[in-house]
């Protein structure tokens, strides 16, 4: 069953993609893992599971927030493993994030969807765990716990182009955050390149929730650098193939 919502997941979003044209690529980025046992290595995707809450009003309005574990580095255009990479994340220390959205609810959906979500505000938060040892104790309100040892390395309050498309076999999500921003301990961390990507882009899957009430929604996500692009389709399109690399790597 999952092995065929899959299938229909990938083959809907690949002809939305492909009805549109979109130069959204895998864009290498350089981090530095010395102080962690490992090497300077080159990746172009996060990847990872992450558990959602999203709360639904009787006015079609939407908030959400979310905490994600992103212990998967992939490189040559996202096809690579942390192995293959050379990384020691999730061995040697622990890549986290949080983010959130509100927006509004549109039905019927967009691109033939049975409905979606239309952020107009969010955020994006991307730690580092050196203990890894952090856990969200209370999601609703993003308290975590066992964070002394932890370190901010980039965030963004920007919400850009966005979709979240809800269809009868599951739905899929791809939000982009602009003006990106390192910290210090970012700078040490993301080498290469200078000045780093002043965008991110989330995307992952989810499956069918109802829009009523507050919905605990799991499922895998990935994060990718880039420039800033016009298109809410590019989203989409980049959402394809980190959700088929996701995809292939569960199989």
């Amino acid at each position: 069953m999952r092995f065929t919502k899959t299938i229909k997941t990938l083959a809907l979003i690949a002809g939305i993609a492909a009805s549109f044209a979109s130069n959204a690529d895998f864009l290498d980025f350089q981090i530095a893992e010395t102080p962690y046992g490992g090497e300077i290595i080159t990746a172009d995707k996060l990847n990872g599971g992450y558990t959602e809450i999203i709360n639904f009003d009787n006015a079609g309005n939407f908030t959400a927030v979310a905490f994600a574990s992103m212990n998967q580095l992939f490189g040559n255009d996202g096809t690579a493993n942390s192995s293959q990479v050379g990384s020691v994340v999730g061995a040697n220390y622990n890549l986290y994030a949080t983010f959130s959205a509100s927006g509004r609810v549109v039905v019927p959906g967009e691109f033939g969807s049975n409905s979606s979500l239309k952020g107009e505000a969010g955020s994006f938060s991307l730690f580092l765990d050196k203990n890894q040892d952090t856990a969200a104790t209370d999601l609703a309100t993003l308290t975590l716990s066992n964070t002394a040892d932890d370190e901010l390395l980039g965030f963004s309050n920007m919400l850009g182009e966005n979709a979240g498309l809800l269809y009868g076999f599951g739905g899929v999500f791809d939000f982009m955050f602009h003006n990106f921003e390192l910290t210090a301990q970012g700078d040490t961390y993301f080498v290469s390149p200078m000045p780093f990507y002043m965008s991110v882009r989330v995307d992952g899957d989810l499956d069918n929730i109802p829009l009523e009430g507050e919905q605990f929604v799991t499922g895998d996500v990935s994060a990718v650098f880039d420039v800033p692009e016009p298109s809410t389709v590019a989203v989409l399109s980049l959402g394809l193939l980190g959700l088929g690399a996701t995809r292939r790597r569960k199989s």
